[in-house]
């Protein structure tokens, strides 16, 4: 058997590759959408925010072609309560305005809750069928028309104080060949870091003898986010924590959806086991997660003490899981 070391380090260059696959693919079908002529609100929905979930998508269904299907329910649940206690509580203590600017309860909190309730049930039975694939992408599709049907300009308003349309502009003439190629080779990546990380997340679980779905909602749900950490602390420090926010809320939501829904259609006879650890702590700590998340965002007024509670929820969701506590 593989070392321990090498197994580890190979799991995290896997993931390297996979990351850095998804960021680069989607900036480049972000400037070909411009490019085409695509309106820089639908591109942010349809490209940016599916962009997000890329690297659970991708490592989910080579999972279940590979034969591990209880690593999607896994990675899903990982990735939210990361994304929710990991990333915002860190983001949370970086900010130092007193409100934020997204209006998120109208469409977006009401999805994400719905999102995660159909998740949880359609899980609880430790079978999730074709079936909830096709309701559950149902679900996604009904959100993305929801969110295009919104007020273009608001949109545009979020981005950064830096951007202008002169810099779009810009964006649309450095299309070239390049940016094609640059393309087809992140979705190379992608391809072989999501059949790599699965081969490591494997091999981890029987050096640790801990069930897969453990490993991708531990390990490589937190090295997953490391990016999005980082750039979301970035933005919170500067006083933007409304993109943080709004990515956690798309994340979520396409997670449980999206990246289920697909999953589902590769799974043997188009069903995925859920594991035991999976339904019996990681399903109830994501809807605790997102139920936190809606009570605390809900007023506009996020604060460092709510931050570091965050943090302990996820200290609390890894040792729990992994069976420290």
């Amino acid at each position: 058997m593989e070392s321990t070391v090498l197994v580890l380090g190979a799991l995290v260059g896997s993931l390297a590759v996979l990351i850095i696959g998804a960021e680069r693919f989607t900036h480049c079908a972000e400037k070909i959408g411009i490019s085409m002529g695509l309106p820089g609100f639908i591109v942010g929905v349809l490209i940016i925010s599916l962009g997000t979930s890329l690297p659970e998508m991708i490592s989910s269904i080579f999972a279940v072609i590979k034969g591990s299907p209880t690593i999607v329910a896994g990675s899903v649940v990982g990735s939210n309560v990361t994304n929710t206690f990991l990333v915002l509580g860190v983001a949370f203590l970086f900010f130092k305005e007193k409100y934020v600017k997204i209006d998120l309860i109208d469409i977006d909190l009401p999805f994400l809750l719905t999102a995660t309730l159909l998740f949880v049930f359609m899980c609880y039975d430790g079978d999730y069928s074709w079936a909830d694939g096709i309701f559950s992408l149902f679900g996604a599709a009904l959100y993305i028309v929801s969110t295009l049907k919104r007020n273009p300009e608001g949109a545009e308003e979020s981005k950064g104080d830096g951007e202008s349309k002169d810099e779009s502009e810009d964006e649309v003439i450095k299309v070239t060949p390049l940016t094609y190629g640059l393309l087809i080779a992140s979705a190379v990546m992608l391809y072989f870091g999501g059949e790599w990380t699965v081969e490591y997340i494997n091999k981890a679980a029987e050096i640790f003898k801990i069930n897969q779905g453990v490993v991708a909602g531990t390990a490589v749900a937190l090295a997953a986010s490391l990016p999005e950490l980082l750039i979301s602390a970035q933005f919170a420090a500067k006083g933007k924590l409304d993109v943080a926010l709004g990515n956690v809320v798309g994340a979520g939501i396409f997670n449980c959806l999206v990246v289920m829904g697909l999953s589902s259609f590769f799974g043997p006879s188009g069903h995925l086991k859920i594991a035991p650890e999976t339904i019996t702590h990681g399903l109830p700590m994501m809807l605790a997660a997102v139920i936190v998340f809606i009570f605390v965002t809900i007023d506009k007024r996020p604060s460092k003490v709510e931050g570091g509670l965050f943090l302990m929820f996820y200290v609390y969701y890894l040792g729990d899981l992994i069976g420290w506590l």
